[in-house]
């Protein structure tokens, strides 16, 4: 009798799972490279009753640069300020030094008067020699919105060649002058971590 032998026949071979697709690597996102600041800082500031005074004279302490100040020849009322603004007067100020073309940031701080800069600034700026800064806005008010008068303040000064890399507003009614030398501080503070 004859023996057969019993093959076992091969276990079908188990198809191979399909792989996973990685999804690719996420990059880290590209940071903003820090922009330093060549050139030095010059505060420039108007001030009618000193709190805006207070605020730049903090600033410039902060960042421990120079301070100019825009001096009006006359001292007017509060009527004749906010009918210089409405109607974008322009005031005689006082002579100083308006090439700030060696710079690299000017912080300029001014009150708001009826929704505009104050109308020594807005003198002010039609002298100044500002091509290639950079620009830090500061604006004293007595509470309210400033967005209009900021975007008005950032096109007039890019339009003179300084590019605005920062605002701020701070409210002044009311506020004592230790209150505000600690804003102030805060946005130099802001101002160093970023440039």
């Amino acid at each position: 009798m004859k023996t057969t032998k019993k093959v076992k026949a091969a276990a079908p071979r188990k198809a191979a799972a399909p792989r996973k697709a990685r999804a690719p690597r996420a990059k880290p996102l590209a940071t903003p490279a820090r922009q330093r600041i060549r050139g030095r800082t010059v505060v420039v500031y108007y001030s009618r009753f000193g709190a805006t005074a207070t605020i730049a004279r903090a600033i410039a302490q902060s960042l421990g640069c120079e301070v100019r100040e825009i001096r009006a020849r006359r001292r007017r009322s509060w009527l004749v300020m906010g009918f210089g603004s409405v109607f974008n007067i322009r005031y005689r100020i006082e002579p100083m030094d308006v090439d700030f073309t060696g710079c690299g940031l000017v912080v300029l701080c001014s009150p708001i008067w009826a929704s505009k800069p104050a109308c020594p600034v807005m003198t002010f700026l039609d002298a100044a020699k500002l091509q290639g800064t950079r620009s830090a806005l500061v604006f004293s008010n007595r509470g309210g919105g400033v967005e209009r008068t900021i975007d008005v303040m950032k096109g007039i000064l890019e339009t003179r060649g300084s590019q605005v890399i920062a605002s701020e507003s701070i409210t002044t009614r009311r506020v004592p002058e230790d209150i505000l030398r600690a804003r102030a501080r805060e946005f130099a503070l802001e101002l160093k971590k970023r440039y």
